[in-house]
């Protein structure tokens, strides 16, 4: 018995699908960590956000013009989770950070 034609063409559209998916994840990362990136550079510029401005960049990374400074950011998100780290800093990777409710609790214990 010959396979049908749609059978052949499912491991081509499992292929296209596993190749387009890296692709969504990182088109993702501009647009979820956005906001994070903004307030990153409100803050470390020491500028008010409506003269800040933020330009996305090849690979999660932007830069931040703004009261006659620049700085410049890396973002990875996973899903709606994202972290943003500024120029020089070591991104953390997501197994090693500790879970919300921990690091309430530690700020909580400080005197």
């Amino acid at each position: 018995m010959r396979p049908s034609r749609l059978a052949a063409l499912v491991p081509l559209a499992a292929l296209a699908a596993g190749a387009l998916s890296p692709a969504c994840s990182i088109a993702n990362v501009p647009s979820n960590a956005m906001p994070m990136v903004r307030s990153r550079a409100v803050s470390d510029l020491d500028c008010p956000d409506k003269d800040v401005r933020v330009e996305e960049q090849i690979g999660g990374q932007f830069k931040a013009v703004g009261c006659g400074r620049k700085a410049y950011y890396r973002a990875a998100c996973e899903a709606l989770r994202c972290v943003v780290s500024g120029e020089g800093e070591a991104a953390v990777p997501w197994r090693d950070r500790p879970e919300p409710a921990e690091v309430d609790l530690q700020r909580d214990r400080l005197p």
